[in-house]
């Protein structure tokens, strides 16, 4: 039962290409990725245009021409990684006609044992598909194999009649096929479960801070290309809370977070992202499509001052728009929006506390990197 359960949880994990691409952008190796890609697909792409004058490779006008257009499609993908770092759904058509690719190529074969080999490519297409996105993904690259598979192995069978040939290439394509995609989605998915853990903030169960800048990123993502769009972030400070501390005892206090952070998750919305940055401090992140969450604060703050402690809110608020695809520039931008929505908190608290105040100046992506990158220059 629990197999199952850990099976059904495995098959609906979402894609991670964005998380991935943000972290490899973190870390400056983007590039290297972008260039081995490419040397990869390029590599690939040359091999039905070299068996075009083996024997072994296509041996009239509409195979030949199904090799080059096959080469043709792997040239406009190993392009595409040379130029830029692909969106997602460009990484997904790349996977996908990489595949077709792969598969007309090994068809194209006159020697069905030369195609039949040539399927151990789609182990490598499915090794990139498991480590970005999803296993749906994977099991859709795993099929085109199957199939490509089966037809050059009675090929071979009906050509030669060597059945045990046959047998060891069809156990060579599918442990390659099987073994490395299913066992790096497997990986993926363990890490992606631990760091999920590890990353709660162990009283409210909340993401600490290093999980809110990364589900964040991948909230910008999911919603960057919906025109109008802004990104808002809330930051929560408790007043009084050291008082509570001081004259309830710490066990009060614990009780008065936990208290505040089912509040919070109550009165936001189940795709928004929510923090707990710091002892009593609280950010909420979500889409919107103003970028003043003036509704959402004063709700949140209402839901606080309920709780049966004896806490209020200081809340800031700031937004800006989702305009920019480059993580690096919405990695900025969340780091901006966080600073600017503590400035605003501090004037609520100064003002008495209880209150919402909103930055009102809306700086964008670009801006955010334009302005980050100045100051690195200087």
């Amino acid at each position: 039962m629990g197999m199952v359960r850990w099976g059904g949880r495995w098959w609906k994990q979402p894609d991670q290409y964005d998380w991935i691409s943000a972290y490899l952008d973190e870390r400056g190796i983007q590039i290297i990725w972008r260039y081995a890609t490419f040397a990869f697909t390029l590599a690939i792409t040359a091999v039905p245009i070299l068996l075009l004058w083996s024997p072994a490779g296509p041996d009239n006008t509409a195979t030949v021409l199904v090799a080059i257009t096959a080469a043709t499609i792997g040239v406009g993908g190993a392009l595409l990684w040379l130029l830029r770092w692909p969106t997602r759904r460009q990484s997904v058509v790349y996977s996908l006609m990489g595949a077709l690719a792969v598969g007309a190529m090994c068809l194209a074969m006159s020697n069905p044992y030369t195609g039949l080999m040539g399927c151990t490519i789609f182990a490598i297409i499915g090794g990139v598909v498991a480590y970005f996105h999803t296993i749906g993904l994977t099991v859709i690259n795993l099929t085109l194999a199957t199939v490509c598979s089966a037809i050059l192995a009675y090929r071979l069978i009906a050509t030669t009649g060597d059945v045990t040939l046959t047998v060891a290439s069809l156990i060579t394509v599918a442990a390659l096929n099987i073994g490395i995609p299913f066992g790096i989605q497997s990986l993926m998915h363990t890490l992606r479960t631990d760091l999920r853990g590890t990353d709660r903030d162990p009283l409210t169960g909340l993401h600490n801070r290093r999980s809110f800048h990364s589900t964040v990123y991948e909230l910008m993502m999911l919603d960057h290309h919906r025109a109008g769009m802004y990104l808002v972030m809330v930051m929560i400070d408790l007043d009084n809370f050291k008082q509570l501390n001081d004259t309830q005892g710490h066990e009060a206090g614990d009780q008065a977070l936990v208290s505040v952070s089912a509040a919070l998750q109550e009165n936001c919305r189940s795709a928004a992202v929510i923090g707990r940055v710091g002892g009593e401090e609280f950010l909420v992140a979500d889409v919107d499509t103003g970028p003043n969450p003036a509704k959402l604060a004063e709700r949140l703050r209402r839901a606080i001052a309920e709780v049966p402690f004896p806490v209020t809110a200081s809340i800031g608020t700031a937004g800006a728009p989702l305009e920019s695809s480059s993580a690096r520039a919405n990695l900025r931008l969340i780091d901006d929006l966080i600073r600017t929505s503590d400035t605003a908190m501090y004037e609520a608290k100064r003002a008495g506390g209880n209150r919402v105040c909103h930055h009102s100046t809306i700086v964008s992506a670009r801006d955010a990197l334009s302005t980050a990158e100045s100051r690195h220059d200087q």
